[in-house]
């Protein structure tokens, strides 16, 4: 990635097209081969285990068999059979012949969770959502950030030929998004060593995988107020995102996705400051009116 597109460089561009190093780069992977650290003994529980095969769950297919789980898992056959059945007399997943899906009581805890309850962040970021998508015409998310990832909260897809894949309950490496960048760019020093020291992942060429390179796009981000994903997590889509920030504290992050070329990208990024700013505001008046 280069540096953060201002009014001028985007003018000269023509047509809001955002530069970038490379084209072509392999996929990355659909999911990580583990999802859940094991302890220091590398003896997993049984519990641990079953969390594993939970999150065997993320990508793009609802439906697993036994042996996929398994394998995602990097457990015998015979363990993620045993505890599938315990998993789905507990609700939390469901057969459906021989494969598994996601149950309804993980979805009974997932509503439970602070953002995702009446007058939470996702309700209260949602019209704000709505409006960026209605005047960009591009997809609208809203992210948090959990480690060294951020974990996308709500969507509103738009209809263009921009590969925009995510989910809400998805997550990708913050320093591959526009979304991470912004939250990054407005944390702590302690939690952007937390996620260089994790490592920089490469899941595109135009990833940057170089920590003081890394560290000074945060310091520009930061300058600047927004930040932008040039075909950092996926090739053929970029993004501007600004930071959600309440009593001085970023909280979340709104951003605008897109095809590279052929957008508008300092149009976008007004919009996408004012949604961010919105949120912000609404946000912080529901918290005073609960307290």
């Amino acid at each position: 990635m280069t540096r953060p597109v201002n009014n001028s460089s985007a003018a000269r561009e023509g047509a809001g097209a955002i530069p970038h190093p490379h084209l072509h780069a392999a996929p990355p992977p659909e999911f990580p081969v583990s999802l859940c650290p094991e302890p220091e003994d590398r003896q997993m529980t049984s519990v641990g285990k079953a969390l594993e095969l939970l999150a065997a769950f993320r990508g793009t297919v609802p439906e697993l068999g036994v042996s996929e789980l398994a394998r995602r898992a990097g457990m015998p056959k015979s363990t993620a059979f045993r505890l599938l059945g315990d998993l789905e007399r507990a609700g939390f997943v469901a057969r459906s012949g021989a494969k598994y899906r996601l149950g309804l009581s993980l979805f009974e805890l997932g509503s439970r969770v602070g953002f995702c309850r009446p007058n939470g962040l996702r309700d209260v970021a949602i019209h704000a959502l709505s409006e960026l998508h209605v005047h960009t015409g591009l997809t609208a998310h809203l992210a948090i950030l959990e480690g060294a990832d951020v974990v996308y909260v709500e969507k509103v897809h738009a209809g263009n030929p921009a590969r925009v894949v995510t989910v809400p309950g998805a997550r990708l490496p913050a320093s591959c998004t526009g979304l991470g960048k912004a939250m990054l760019a407005f944390s702590s020093v302690a939690i952007v060593r937390q996620v260089v020291e994790a490592g920089l992942p490469r899941r595109t060429r135009n990833s940057i995988t170089e920590p003081g390179r890394f560290v000074r796009e945060l310091r520009r981000v930061r300058e600047s107020g927004v930040a932008y994903d040039r075909e950092e997590g996926t090739l053929g889509l970029s993004c501007v995102a600004a930071p959600v920030i309440v009593e001085g504290r970023v909280i979340a992050a709104i951003s605008a996705s897109g095809p590279p070329h052929g957008t508008s990208w300092p149009r976008i990024e007004s919009h996408v400051r004012q949604a961010a700013s919105a949120v912000s505001k609404a946000y912080a008046m529901n918290m005073s009116e609960v307290s």
